[in-house]
């Protein structure tokens, strides 16, 4: 398994994806990307449980997925991917994936294709008045920018590359130098190794991937306390909904809200966009708040 600062590389995305088949219904991931905590990311599961899904569905898109995380993942073991053909229809068809490690189910998922059918249509548009990604900061240079009022520890994280680029709209609100964090979070997001990428289908399961990044935290981070004695969300489940095609390399708009915590839970939703203000997906995350 290759470390966490070792993945902002240019082949992240196909490597992701990469799934060594086992049987007919089944496949192995033989890395793992690790979280900061050192776990596996969230964000795995999904788009390495959507590729292996689409193992065994011939052409059609994904048009939506439901996922259970049942306990952590360990960097350092593969995890199997067991498939269930739950149905093929005429223009539907929906799978069952189950991740295994150590023979201990850690994640499932439901998810479901669609042929693609005329409709009507219509969307919510997004802020005509955001700025552009270019305009704003990347992580690792806000980070270097306020590393004399970061922690250490989070300053060696976010200086680091990710596979996922990111560009906060208020990075001085998100990371607790400017007031407290409101109940909404915009962010820009890209996966530059994913130009490699031709595969649209593939772009789902790695759109996946990056709608795990920051969205579960927009429910926690009004309520955490100042650095450094933030804490860590766990995700229960994790919802998409993919709306129209679309390319991860490109800059997408992540507008994220989180209407609702308590009972030692919070919920956050969030809305992608492209740049031409197309809505391409919906996501939604329940993760566990606790305090110390």
């Amino acid at each position: 398994m290759q470390p966490f600062s070792d993945w902002a590389n240019d082949s992240f995305a196909r490597d992701i994806l990469h799934l060594e088949r086992t049987g007919p219904t089944s496949a192995r991931s033989p890395i793992q990307y690790e979280n900061t905590v050192g776990a596996v990311f969230g964000g795995q599961f999904l788009a390495q449980a959507i590729a292996a899904a689409r193992l065994t569905v011939d052409g059609w898109p994904m048009h939506s997925c439901n996922g259970l995380f049942i306990r952590a993942g360990l960097g350092n073991a593969p995890i199997d991917y067991e498939i269930e053909l739950t149905r093929d229809g005429r223009s539907f068809a929906s799978r069952r994936v189950l991740a295994v490690q150590d023979g201990k189910p850690i994640f499932d998922m439901l998810c479901s294709f669609h042929a693609g059918e005329v409709g009507p249509s219509h969307q919510m548009d997004p802020d005509p008045t955001l700025p552009d990604p270019e305009s704003l900061f990347s992580m690792p240079d806000f980070v270097l920018s306020e590393d004399d009022h970061l922690p250490p520890g989070t300053v060696e994280v976010y200086r680091r590359p990710f596979p996922v680029e990111m560009r906060l709209f208020d990075p001085h609100e998100d990371f607790h130098l400017r007031g407290r964090p409101g109940p909404r979070r915009r962010l820009w997001f890209r996966m530059p190794s994913a130009a490699q990428v031709e595969d649209i289908g593939a772009h789902q399961a790695l759109l996946s991937f990056m709608s795990d990044y920051w969205l579960g935290s927009g429910a926690m981070i009004q309520h955490y306390p100042p650095y450094p004695d933030r804490f860590p969300v766990t995700t229960l489940n994790h919802s998409l909904w993919i709306h129209a095609p679309a390319r991860v390399d490109q800059w997408l708009l992540y507008s994220i809200d989180t209407p609702f915590a308590g009972e030692g839970r919070g919920f956050a939703r969030g809305l992608i966009y492209d740049r031409a203000g197309r809505l391409i997906a919906s996501a939604a995350q329940e993760v566990i708040m606790r305090g110390r």
